[in-house]
């Protein structure tokens, strides 16, 4: 469990404003995933176990499509962590996800496990660890 990892780059914990300059990126991955599959991956990355929950408020920084009260919380499933936000982005624009994401996602046929308290606990001192070290 400790060594979950950044789901790409929505495993960027940043405020709106410090996530804004990310658009670019975003823009580069767009329908990546193919419109039949994103409902899917996107109810996957909403029903993660929330690790640290922000109450900020993210706004779509691509097309002012969608709006999300606590779209920065940072979600995980054990393996990876996200934005909770990442899953609109890939509902409403199919912004590509890292291969290993999608293979692990599509081998658990799309159904997120809730973690334990304890694996809750070991991905947050992950978290810590690398915040520490200036990977987040």
């Amino acid at each position: 469990m400790a060594d979950v990892i950044p789901l790409g780059i929505f495993g960027k914990i940043a405020s709106q404003s410090a996530w804004a300059e990310n658009a670019d990126a975003l823009r580069r991955r767009a329908g990546e995933i193919p419109t039949q599959e994103r409902q899917e991956i996107a109810g996957y990355l909403r029903s993660g176990t929330p690790v640290i929950a922000l109450m900020g408020y993210s706004e779509d920084v691509l097309g002012n499509k969608f709006a999300r009260s606590g779209g920065t919380a940072v979600m995980s499933d054990g393996r990876f962590f996200w934005r909770l936000d990442a899953a609109d982005y890939v509902e409403y624009y199919g912004i590509g996800l890292p291969e290993e994401f999608i293979a692990h996602g599509a081998a658990r046929q799309w159904i997120a496990r809730t973690l334990s308290r304890g694996e809750l606990i070991e991905v947050d001192d992950r978290l810590v660890e690398l915040r520490r070290s200036g990977v987040l």
